[in-house]
């Protein structure tokens, strides 16, 4: 491209500050958004819940009653 003259260091340059910008404002609203819920991890998947994702799911819900102080959990969805 650069050889055929349809881009240039400049245009480079503007194009990856732009995208740069466009990539920054996308995580900053994503990241105002509530987290969803820990428990959809256990409930997107299959319709009736294998032994083993319920005590997963128990195992989680355990170390969040222990650790609880140590995760943001008012940053996620209830």
């Amino acid at each position: 491209m650069l050889n055929r003259g349809w881009w240039d260091e400049e245009e480079e340059k503007t194009w990856r500050k732009t995208s740069r910008k466009m990539v920054m404002e996308a995580f900053e609203q994503a990241e105002r958004k509530p987290k969803p819920n820990p428990q959809l991890l256990f409930s997107d998947v299959y319709r009736e819940m294998p032994p083993h994702l319920r005590r997963q799911r128990a195992a989680l819900e355990r170390h969040l009653q222990h650790y609880g102080e140590h995760y943001p959990l008012e940053h996620f969805e209830k």
